[in-house]
């Protein structure tokens, strides 16, 4: 790992108070419409005696965000991987990172770039990484609870002026709804309605 183990804390009696990572870290989002990416640099740590339990990150740092482009298509429905892996490649330029600068990452595919032949292309551009990098295809759930918690809608149904929270997400494909009560999501839902998709029975 490029950011490796960072300096360890001492309390007064000497112990390890502290141990921490700091990774490199590249999320990619492409979905039906737009696609973009964000470099970020975390800090991990893991505390005092309990050294064995698992990292939690203590800071995040967005050290760039791509601009946001039309998802690229080859035909109505399968996206251009070719056009796709220029605009990536013109993002890691713009953030003055290399791809063997990155310790981890993860690439979401949501919409129509989730289906099948779609999802194996997109997975194909990142095989040379496959040990760093982590590929899924959001299902109608998952991005509705990662749109609930990225709008901040979970985050203020914590409130207790605000306890329920409904957060609408439209997609170019789809449209993803989220109910949150007291920073839970309790209920999703999806309508096949898009900025650019309408399924009719």
């Amino acid at each position: 790992m490029h950011g490796g183990l960072g300096h360890d804390e001492h309390d007064d009696a000497g112990n390890v108070a502290t141990e921490r990572l700091q990774l490199r870290t590249v999320g990619i989002d492409v979905g039906t419409t737009t696609s973009h990416l964000i470099f970020s640099e975390l800090t991990l740590e893991r505390q005092g005696i309990r050294l064995s339990s698992a990292y939690t990150v203590t800071e995040r740092r967005v050290v760039s965000r791509s601009e946001v482009t039309l998802t690229p298509y080859s035909s109505p429905r399968r996206i251009d991987t070719d056009a796709l892996a220029a605009f990536i490649d013109r993002a890691y330029a713009q953030a003055g990172w290399t791809r063997d600068m990155v310790d981890t990452g993860a690439v979401i595919a949501t919409g129509e770039a989730a289906r099948k032949e779609n999802a194996a292309a997109i997975v194909a551009l990142f095989s040379e990484q496959s040990g760093r990098f982590v590929c899924a295809t959001a299902g109608h759930h998952l991005e509705a609870l990662l749109a609930a918690h990225g709008s901040g809608a979970v985050a203020l149904s914590r409130s207790k002026e605000t306890p329920l929270v409904l957060n609408v997400d439209i997609g170019g494909g789809t449209t993803k709804l989220a109910v949150c009560r007291s920073g839970k999501v309790i209920e999703t839902a999806a309508l096949d309605v898009g900025a650019r998709v309408v399924s009719w029975d």
